[in-house]
């Protein structure tokens, strides 16, 4: 395939999946102990599914465990208490786009985490992954990929998130979870690291 620049067309493609996320939490939003919240991550880790080459002779891998996770939810905080409970839907993917083709590795991934604030900057917290309708298909010169849907098993997150304002925070996430290749194929592991921005509303 030949490259473009795999970022850039990848945070276009999912700008709109994310202002729907943004609107979906923010109608629901009503009580002043449920806050909406939105984040992206960058995540690194897992296996690689498929090495993809260019034709100018450079290559790149599609792991299990990158590359983009965008998500949506909502946390309910009890007033005056140091706990608190999160549920989110995200869209997590790693691709490679080409002019010519593309190929990505995509799942749905809902999650559901408890946290406790250590103080008023930082918390930590963990909770439960299933990263439903996970899917790994290539079009155009990677066409030969075809569609292959694989199971997932739940996962396990453990995170720690620092506040920059009440609005705003950053996480450091660790996710261990596992794929399954269809027709008995093996499992892949798809365990990753990352680091969020989310924001609060």
């Amino acid at each position: 395939m030949r490259r473009t620049t795999h970022l850039k067309i990848l945070m276009k493609k999912h700008l709109l999946a994310t202002l729907a996320l943004l609107a979906a939490v923010g109608a629901h939003a009503q009580s002043s102990n449920v806050h909406g919240f939105v984040g992206m991550a960058i995540t690194g880790g897992g296996k690689t599914l498929v090495t993809v080459p260019y034709s100018d002779g450079s290559t790149q891998d599609i792991k299990s465990g990158g590359l983009v996770d965008l998500k949506g939810g909502f946390e309910y905080r009890q007033a005056g208490s140091p706990l608190a409970i999160q549920a989110s839907l995200g869209y997590h993917v790693d691709a490679a786009n080409a002019r010519n083709g593309n190929v990505r590795f995509s799942r749905w991934p809902i999650e559901l985490l408890g946290f406790w604030n250590v103080n008023d900057k930082f918390r930590v917290g963990g909770g439960l992954r299933v990263a439903t309708g996970a899917k790994l298909s290539g079009s155009g010169a990677a066409s030969s990929i075809g569609s292959t849907n694989l199971g997932s098993n739940p996962g396990v997150v453990v995170e720690g998130e620092y506040f920059f304002t009440p609005q705003f925070g950053a996480t450091l996430r660790w996710v261990d979870e596992k794929y399954t290749w269809p027709n008995g194929g093996g499992k892949v592991d798809g365990s990753h690291a990352g680091v969020r921005f989310n924001y609060y509303f």
